[in-house]
């Protein structure tokens, strides 16, 4: 299979798509739940693609304020210096040239830098964070703010991602959507494009300043 457009950028989402943060995530916001003395089931169910302050929300709009985002930024930055990449992730991007790929995370800037540089990633030149944007996934802002860094039209760019919030980010950009099955079950990324165990299942050639995905 390979992609049937123009495509000329990529688009990466971070957690449980380029690293492998799944259980640094749950862990993170365990412990915040466990501070708070609330059952972090009540809390599971939101944190996976979402701003903090949009998770904190929809646990109890009273959780929205600063000293609780600082507390688990503070969490989430020494928990996440133990991150590392997802299968295939790192070849993947490095075969990359640096003006054709970009990262839009839901994530704060430093943590997902901290995640990054310690699973062996080279940053890229751009990142779109959560506090790069007004509205977070499932709003397309992260996506199509991400292409226009890039300059290049969010319908020309591939998406990768591991949620339904952020597959529907990228979808309603425009975006050529890759998901990866790391954080959810089929039937939920039933709106991608296509979907991948990791980066092992995929390669892409690039002429002419054309992307072409080849499922492996």
């Amino acid at each position: 299979m390979t992609t049937p457009a123009l495509h000329r950028g990529f688009i990466f989402d971070v957690d449980a798509t380029l690293v492998d943060t799944i259980s640094i995530i749950n862990e993170i916001w365990k412990t915040w739940a466990e501070i708070k003395n609330i059952n972090f089931s009540d809390v599971y169910p939101h944190v996976h693609g979402r701003k903090i302050n949009e998770t904190l929300v929809a646990v109890d709009p009273k959780f929205n304020n600063d000293d609780d985002i600082a507390e688990i930024k503070a969490i989430a930055f020494e928990k996440m210096k133990s991150a590392t990449a997802i299968e295939g992730a790192i070849k993947f991007v490095e075969q990359i040239p640096p003006n054709m790929w970009s990262i839009a995370t839901s994530g704060p800037y430093n943590i997902a830098k901290t995640s990054l540089t310690a699973s062996g990633f080279t940053l890229p030149k751009v990142m779109i964070c959560g506090e790069d944007v007004t509205q977070g996934k499932p709003h397309p802002e992260p996506f199509l703010a991400a292409a226009k860094a890039l300059g290049i039209p969010p319908e020309q760019c591939i998406a990768f991602e591991d949620s339904p919030v952020g597959i529907q980010s990228a979808k309603a950009a425009g975006c050529y959507t890759i998901a990866l099955r790391t954080s959810h079950l089929d039937h939920e990324l039933l709106a991608a494009d296509t979907i991948i165990d990791n980066f092992n299942d995929i390669s892409f050639k690039i002429e002419n300043d054309n992307i072409h995905i080849i499922l492996l």
